[in-house]
């Protein structure tokens, strides 16, 4: 009977999930945007990562979506640079004269592509608060997003991921003094959730687990890339040069084996190379 009533709970739920998100879509046009005089909320700042294909049909919604939301909150900004310099010169001439409209947004540009563990970390670098929220730029919000935010409890931990995922997690100052930071010898984007949460491991860190409905991924499968048109691509999206060096660093098995611990996201059992250690690479 219990297994019955669960089932039939889980099918409501799903039929219930797309009417979620459409009375969402229709709430955003109720909301303005804000602009506040100054930056008031100094508990947590947010970060989100971006390049050119991805400006008009992904980034300004959501940003936009942010700002409805967070009007007094500092957000972060890094646009990845692009092998197409004409194309990329003229994509940060167009986002920066959109985002000095914003007096709580601070954007960080690169012409040259960069690989997303430096993204990464200048979002923490550029950041003012103890706290970061690093967020992709392919997600859709609905106006709960700050009270789940808010109200999860998650401002309480160190290092935390929202529906077990990487693309929206929340990092502290006090996490990267422990654990490091991003691993910038990754050249491009791929695995370095992996790396980190190996090091977490290693250091014997209990990462939080925190559930929003208020947010979810947008599917997307990137057309074109910032490190070139000529990239070897493994899992639809990730490059295999990242792959190639997570490899170079781990050792990895897929048994439980004397002197490796078992990582969460890989499903298996690491151990760090001889010489392979993070380097500092900021004081």
């Amino acid at each position: 009977m219990r297994s019955t009533i669960t089932r039939k709970l889980q099918s409501i739920k799903t039929y219930l999930y797309p009417l979620y998100w459409q009375a969402a879509r229709l709430g955003w046009r109720l909301l303005p945007i804000k602009k506040a005089p100054e930056i008031r909320n100094h508990q947590y700042t947010i970060g989100i990562t971006t390049y050119l294909d991805r400006y008009e049909t992904l980034f300004k919604p959501f940003l936009l979506q942010l700002l409805k939301l967070f009007p007094e909150t500092e957000i972060v900004i890094t646009v990845n640079g692009h092998y197409n310099r004409t194309s990329q010169l003229l994509y940060l001439e167009n986002i920066r004269s959109f985002l000095k409209q914003f007096p709580n947004v601070k954007v960080i540009t690169f012409v040259e592509a960069k690989g997303l563990s430096k993204l990464w970390n200048l979002l923490l670098l550029n950041s003012s608060n103890e706290r970061l929220f690093i967020l992709n730029d392919d997600l859709e919000i609905s106006p709960l997003f700050r009270r789940d935010l808010e109200k999860s409890g998650i401002l309480s931990e160190k290092i935390a991921l929202v529906n077990q995922s990487w693309s929206h997690f929340m990092i502290s100052r006090e996490m990267v003094n422990l654990v490091g930071w991003f691993d910038e010898r990754f050249p491009a984007i791929g695995n370095e959730d992996e790396d980190y949460e190996s090091r977490l491991v290693l250091k014997q860190v209990e990462m939080g687990f925190f559930h929003f409905r208020s947010i979810k991924a947008i599917l997307t499968i990137p057309v074109t890339y910032s490190y070139g048109e000529q990239v070897d691509i493994i899992n639809t999206k990730y490059l295999k040069a990242n792959k190639v060096f997570f490899d170079t660093k781990w050792e990895t098995v897929t048994q439980p084996t004397a002197g490796y611990h078992y990582v969460r996201i890989l499903n298996a059992w690491v151990k760090l190379k001889e010489g392979m250690d993070t380097p500092r690479f900021y004081s």
